[in-house]
Formats: structure tokens, sequence, C-alpha cells
């Protein structure tokens, strides 16, 4: 099971539901990866950047995670889902 954590951007330009969109990815991968907040000092296998919008540089370097796969807009779920299931 792949080790997954999730940070969501500041929001100050939101052009889709983010919460919704990490929702309908963490249950479609339930058999697959396991979310939870980042912590210090833990090592991920993917980190998942939930962005509001694609004007947001910041891939979040401070955490440790092997693969970032981003999020910016909500016709990217499927996306999303399929880029971390491949890496499972």
């Amino acid at each position: 099971m792949l080790r997954c954590t999730v940070k969501f951007c500041g929001g100050c330009n939101p052009r889709y539901d983010r919460g919704e969109a990490y929702r309908t990815v963490r249950a479609s991968l339930a058999d697959t990866a396991a979310f939870s907040y980042p912590e210090n000092g833990i090592h991920y296998d993917v980190l998942l950047i939930v962005r509001g919008c694609t004007g947001c540089p910041y891939l979040y370097e401070e955490i440790d995670a092997d693969h970032r796969v981003i999020l910016t807009a909500g016709d990217q779920v499927d996306t999303a889902i399929e880029q971390i299931r491949h890496l499972s």
C-alpha cells in the first residue's frame, strides 16, 4: 500500500471544489493508497498537491516524497487517480 500525503494550496483562487476532488481521489484509491496529512520526519511515496488554479508553482519541497502528483482542476481527478495507481 502506498503511503500518501496531501497538501492544499492557500485557496486564493479556487476554480473547483478541492475538498470534493480530494475525497474522490482518496475513495478511489482506498485499496491502493493510505492518505494522511503531512508530518515532519515521515517519508511518503506520493504527495498529492491540490491546487485551486494553475498559478501557484510551489511544490512543498520540505515534504519528503518520492513522487508529486499535482491536481489543478476538477477535470484532472481521474488523471491523478491513474497516476497514483500506476505507482503501486
